[in-house]
């Protein structure tokens, strides 16, 4: 056996203080043992006779038990069944010989007790080896509970790291959505103030209503849906400030009823800045901005549609309507916060760009 493979059992024996388990299993051991063993009449010497038989037996079975641990445990995963089987039958054998040859060794030092025919290599290999494998057994079956035991503890605590990994990320990308909203929105704020537009100062009152409700009410893992759908709709009109009706028409229709729903905060504003970055930026003409969101008893159908220009201008690819960090964001938030629990299918068509999303609500 490699060094390697004896240094990872001995850490095994040593972790979480396990050895204290040992130390004190080998000492109620003892006290059975002694216990058990039946009292030689008429024998002044029986008393260190019989402590030196103890001895032998403890003795062997700790050499066995530990001769386990360290060579034959490791045999399970780098050898065949067979070879396992063989060198643990092997190493019982062994040990037990050994067991017997000292006891027998002990007993000549007296050859009254020795002549007795129960003291016989024959008869004490036949009596003891009961109560040999009994004791080994019952010390592997000892060992593997602490194992099983110290196993579970860590699939506990690798779940609860996964779980508190997955909250982190998702909070993480929660946080993310905030600075990308609110740059888009700045953005807007920066082109009408070079314009010096009068609609400046409501678009910044809006915009604080808007971070307020980033800010202070999301952070629960879930929020009311009327309140996320509030959001929406206030985003929406601060991009109809922005934009003029007869150049971008928005149409939004909600039915279905929100009470006692719940959903994930900012989890549909994603999509809402991908569809005005993209369905007004880059359009020729008239452009447009429809959703659609359904609601049924514990789902929810959210539909969003932009327009796109029938020609691509000159420079650009199609590529920039499947959206940048904040469509890879709400993606993987929607792995993260439903999983199995939503389908979300983005089409790129030759004259719009769609979403569309169910979920499961809570």
């Amino acid at each position: 056996m490699n060094t390697t493979t004896f240094t990872y059992q001995y850490q095994l024996l040593t972790r979480n203080y396990r050895w204290l388990a040992h130390i004190l299993y080998w000492i109620l051991l003892s006290v059975f043992v002694v216990y058990k063993l039946k009292p030689i009449p008429e024998t002044p010497s029986a008393p260190a006779l019989l402590l030196t038989i103890s001895v032998i037996r403890i003795g062997t079975l700790v050499l066995l038990s530990y001769h386990f641990l360290f060579f034959i445990i490791p045999l399970f995963k780098t050898s065949s069944l067979t070879v396992f089987w063989f060198c643990l039958l092997s190493t019982i054998l062994f040990w037990y010989m050994v067991q017997i040859g000292l006891i027998k060794l002990a007993l000549s030092a007296y050859p009254r007790i020795n002549a007795w025919p129960q003291n016989e290599v024959s008869i004490l290999f036949k009596t003891q080896i009961l109560s040999f494998v009994a004791l080994f057994c019952f010390f592997t079956a000892l060992y593997y509970f602490m194992d099983i035991y110290d196993r579970q503890r860590e699939i506990k605590l690798l779940a609860k790291f996964k779980t508190e990994k997955i909250a982190l990320e998702s909070s993480f990308l929660k946080s993310q959505v905030n600075p990308h909203f609110l740059f888009n929105t700045l953005n807007n704020i920066y082109a009408l103030s070079l314009k010096k537009s009068a609609q400046t100062p409501v678009i910044i009152e809006k915009l604080e209503s808007l971070l307020h409700y980033m800010l202070y009410e999301c952070k629960a893992e879930l929020v009311p849906l009327a309140d996320e759908f509030t959001f929406t709709n206030s985003y929406i009109a601060l991009e109809k400030l922005r934009h003029k009706e007869d150049s971008c028409t928005v149409t939004t229709k909600i039915s279905g009823d929100t009470t006692d729903k719940y959903i994930a905060p900012l989890l549909l504003i994603n999509f809402l800045e991908n569809a005005f970055k993209h369905g007004t930026k880059t359009s020729f003409g008239k452009s447009w901005i429809t959703m659609d969101i359904q609601l049924s008893e514990g789902s929810m159908h959210f539909n969003l549609q932009n327009s796109k220009p029938l020609q691509v201008i000159p420079g650009s690819t199609a590529v920039e309507y499947t959206g940048g960090i904040g469509l890879k964001n709400v993606r993987r938030r929607l792995q993260i916060l439903y999983p199995g629990k939503h389908t979300l299918q983005i089409v790129n068509r030759k004259d719009r760009f769609e979403i569309d999303l169910n979920i499961r609500l809570s």
